[in-house]
């Protein structure tokens, strides 16, 4: 579970989860359940993204990680890196969100769904350099760009998609977005 490079990623998950868990392998199985839960009540209607805002993704983050974690809902204080991936400063998260939701708000009718994919790519992409939570970040993103998408008339099939060509396309998105929105456009369905 030890994913960051910031150093302490495994004794601060230990020490900040709820349920007293000691040990990485009990905790991803902890997190697993209680992720899986709060991700099918959603899927079930019985939570629902309160806005494409900042606070709705706060939200999001700390509906889904709230049985887990203490910093559920809550923005990093630390640097976090990722392989040779640096993440937003975090003394800057609170500002890039604003622009990056603010953009999500300002954002159009997507009339095909190229300029869905196009769009859905970005944000994505973005929603991962931001990258404001100590744990659970690309679980609240994928959700979050999902419900996204429907509010625009799409419905991105996330389940079928590989995981390793996902994976590989979000690490390049970094630079560049294009196979990220390559597999938007085998995804994604009116």
């Amino acid at each position: 579970m030890e994913k960051y490079n910031f150093g302490q990623d495994a004794s601060y998950l230990l020490s900040h989860n709820k349920l007293g868990i000691q040990t990485l392998e009990q905790l991803e199985l902890a997190e697993a359940y209680a992720f899986m839960i709060r991700a099918l009540e959603i899927e079930n209607g019985v939570y629902h993204i309160s806005g494409f805002t900042k606070a709705g993704f706060v939200e999001l983050h700390r509906y889904l990680f709230q049985d887990i974690y203490r910093f559920a809902g809550e923005f990093r204080d630390v640097q976090l890196s990722k392989g040779t991936t640096r993440f937003c400063q975090f003394q800057y998260i609170d500002r890039m969100a604003d622009e990056i939701f603010g953009a999500l708000h300002k954002e159009g009718d997507w009339h095909d769904i190229g300029t869905a994919a196009k769009r859905l790519a970005y944000f994505k992409a973005e929603l991962n350099m931001l990258h404001p939570f100590r744990e659970g970040n690309g679980r609240a993103t994928r959700i979050f760009i999902h419900a996204y998408a429907r509010t625009k008339g799409y419905e991105w099939d996330y389940a079928s998609l590989d995981k390793e060509e996902y994976m590989k396309a979000m690490i390049e998105s970094v630079i560049d977005s294009t196979a990220l929105e390559s597999i938007f456009l085998k995804t994604l369905h009116m």
